[in-house]
């Protein structure tokens, strides 16, 4: 166990999806891959790494724009290729990475304070994944952008877990890997513990 992902004085435990529990960064990056190459797009590695900031739907739009002003972008609506990186994403997902760390905090806490999946992910897309990972049946509550019609970074999506735990916001701790998730689960008055260091160690 890591100590500095021992929570402090909380009543609950808030997990984003995407990047806290998952290596998401590669499952998204071979399914987008799989999604451009047919239009003559080669993703290289370095495009799609977390120092760029980009997330996948992030640089969908940036493909996208390319293409549009002539360059090496696919010539698909950004909405079709969300669609379709969706679908390889759940055609995968029994090879999703589990990150190793961070699931020693879940394993450990599960059963002394409730825990919830609060993520801008798709509902279909996490519950599918779920099914091939050790997370499975751990959590009290899972709040997706379904629930709330909006995506990371809102903190909504927060709130919307601590009120589905019974919980103030102000004694939820949120771990988190990505600086608009920080930002949000602060606006939302949550504690937060940033995992960026242990998610890049886990890849």
């Amino acid at each position: 166990m890591l100590p500095e992902l021992h929570p402090g004085p909380a009543e609950a435990l808030l997990f984003d999806w995407d990047g806290t529990l998952v290596d998401s960064q590669y499952a998204n990056y071979r399914a987008m891959a799989d999604v451009l190459a047919p239009h003559g797009v080669t993703l290289r590695q370095e495009w799609f790494d977390a120092r760029t900031g980009l997330s996948s739907a992030d640089l969908i739009r940036a493909l996208a724009e390319e293409g549009k002003e002539g360059g090496a972008g696919p010539d698909l609506p950004v909405e079709e290729l969300v669609a379709a990186r969706d679908l390889l994403f759940l055609a995968n997902a029994d090879r999703i990475e589990v990150h190793r760390e961070v699931a020693e905090v879940v394993h450990a806490h599960h059963g002394t304070l409730p825990m919830a999946v609060a993520s801008g992910g798709a509902r279909l897309i996490i519950e599918t994944t779920m099914r091939h990972l050790p997370y499975q049946g751990l959590f009290t509550a899972l709040v997706t952008r379904d629930e709330v019609r909006r995506g990371k970074p809102a903190p909504d999506i927060f709130l919307r877990a601590a009120d589905a735990l019974a919980v103030p916001p102000a004694r939820c701790l949120v771990y988190e890997d990505s600086d608009e998730g920080i930002e949000a689960a602060r606006a939302a008055g949550m504690a937060v513990i940033d995992v960026r260091p242990v998610t890049r160690r886990s890849r």
